[in-house]
């Protein structure tokens, strides 16, 4: 998949930024993603008197960690993503293709942790005991078994848009006609006939993806959770009392929202960035012409991308005047030793993009950094290589916060020269990014201390059964009236022919004394 998720970001910041008002709370957080960069968090671990267990696949950095925190890693259900990359990177009918193949990989990894000894451990132990279960939510509902497991209500960290599936979750209006609900449809320019129609076949295949998970998933469910014990697959679902998701209005478009549905876009970011380390920092203070910071993230590997593709970045960077931090795979195979380059293995990123001296964001266009350099006001050039970060660039390119370029035989250094010159020199992309930092930033509450507000809320009202929309546990027919439409067309069917009849009635009466009348003169 690809895609640049921050549960794990999002969850801590939820949960340990400050204390929760019911002393000696159990949170579960359960994050079952494979992508590293799920583990790009900036926060403090610093709760006392809370108990918080974290379930993961992939390992916490130490310095995430903290002594009232509780973390069991996984050694099954991790997803080979480098496996899957060349599928991720077709086009057209084929990348649907693909992209269904990669769906099904996903959903096998993910059934592979209920069996993980760690977690059948987990799972026996009667001495656990949770007030509230954080999901990082990615395909895998079978785990709301464990809400049911322990009897706690669930909140979901989705790092995206809000598509179909979490709408029907917390019971929100899917709104097709004008507002993208799935990723296979992410769209700046929400009306006319085009979009409505793309995004209803768009629509049409998530909800079709729900139904293959649906049973691919159930009996996995009822294996873990047997019916005689808990609630049924559909029924466990109904946990999910909270969906915090990384959007604000102000990226577009403006769509209702049920109380249980809180944006949370930019949780893992701090107004003011911390100090960068010291050697970073006077590499970056001295820069005269300013700063290009360079980095592919986690997810993207050099294996991943075409033959001598960083060669030619690095060809074009290292004649700019700029100073470049670049991160790479691996400090001790670079491709070349210019002066005005600085590369590490590790650079804090939401900290780089945050200094003032930093004049241009060169990156994969994954979410998390998409959103951290729009937060501070960065543009951006970006090389998409697959999942949603092709999606990701073409809002950028149509906001006008920067250029994306094509990784593909056609890549160029001069076409790479070109777009990273047309950002830098040209006004318009910096200061359209910066108006929408203003916007993206101008809330009534810190981010983190709205999203700890509506979590705590959870914990004090024990799931806040109050809060759930009724659409919730509609069905199809029900939440699209397609009942009573039927009722209304049947009663109309039914006037109709009483008129007809009535009418003919009436002719035959008519017509039948006029003869009559007719023969007798």
């Amino acid at each position: 998949m690809g895609r640049t998720f921050n549960c794990i970001l999002l969850v801590t910041a939820f949960i340990i930024i400050r204390p929760l008002p019911s002393d000696g709370a159990n949170i579960l957080v359960f994050l079952p993603s494979f992508s590293p960069s799920h583990l790009i968090i900036e926060t403090a671990v610093a709760e006392k008197g809370h108990n918080i267990t974290v379930i993961s696949v992939l390992p916490l950095r130490p310095d995430w960690l903290h002594p009232s925190v509780k973390h069991i890693q996984l050694t099954l259900g991790n997803f080979d993503m480098d496996a899957t990359v060349h599928l991720c990177q077709s086009k057209g009918f084929r990348r649907i293709f693909n992209g269904l193949a990669i769906f099904g990989d996903i959903f096998r990894s993910l059934v592979e942790t209920l069996d993980d000894p760690e977690m059948q451990e987990f799972m026996k132990n009667p001495g656990n005991n949770f007030d509230l279960m954080i999901l990082g939510y990615i395909y895998g509902d079978i785990f709301f078994g464990l809400a049911e497991l322990f009897n706690c209500p669930v909140a979901l960290v989705w790092p995206n848009i809000a598509i179909s599936q979490i709408l029907q979750f917390i019971g929100n209006p899917l709104e097709i006609t004008y507002t993208s609900s799935t990723m296979f449809h992410i769209s700046v320019e929400s009306k006319g006939f085009m979009f409505r129609i793309t995004n209803l076949f768009a629509v049409m295949l998530d909800l079709l993806i729900s139904l293959w998970q649906h049973y691919f998933m159930k009996p996995i469910y009822e294996k873990h959770f047997p019916s005689d014990r808990y609630a049924s697959y559909e029924k466990a679902k109904e946990r999910v009392t909270m969906v915090l998701f990384s959007h604000h209005f102000s990226e577009k478009p403006v769509r209702p929202l049920v109380p249980g549905l809180i944006e949370i876009g930019g949780i893992h970011l701090n107004e003011e960035p911390k100090p960068l380390p010291k050697d970073i920092e006077d590499f970056v203070t001295s820069a005269k012409h300013g700063v290009i910071f360079f980095s592919l993230g986690t997810n993207v590997k050099t294996t991943h991308l075409q033959p001598q593709t960083l060669e030619k970045i690095y060809n074009v960077l290292s004649k700019l005047p700029q100073k470049v931090l670049w991160k790479c795979d691996d400090e001790s195979k670079v491709p070349g030793n210019s002066s005005n380059i600085l590369f590490r293995k590790w650079m804090p990123q939401a900290d780089i993009l945050g200094h003032p001296n930093v004049k241009l964001f060169f990156g994969h266009g994954g979410k998390g950094g998409i959103t951290e350099a729009k937060f501070y006001g960065v543009p951006m050039v970006g090389l998409p290589i697959f999942g949603d970060q092709p999606m990701n660039m073409e809002e950028v390119v149509q906001k006008a916060y920067g250029l994306s370029l094509n990784h593909d035989r056609t890549l160029s250094e001069e076409l790479i020269l070109n777009a990273v010159k047309e950002v830098l020199e040209n006004n318009t992309y910096t200061n359209n990014v910066k108006k929408f930092s203003n916007l993206y930033r101008d809330r009534p509450l810190k981010i983190k201390d709205n999203a700890v507000y509506w979590l705590e809320y959870l914990i004090r009202y024990k799931g806040a059964p109050h809060l759930q929309s009724p659409l919730k546990t509609m069905s199809f027919v029900e939440a699209n009236n397609l009942d009573v439409f039927a009722c209304l067309f049947v009663g109309l069917y039914l006037v109709f022919q009483i008129m007809k009849f009535s009418a003919k009635l009436v002719f035959r009466l008519v017509c039948g004394t006029s003869r009559q009348k007719t023969k007798k003169d």
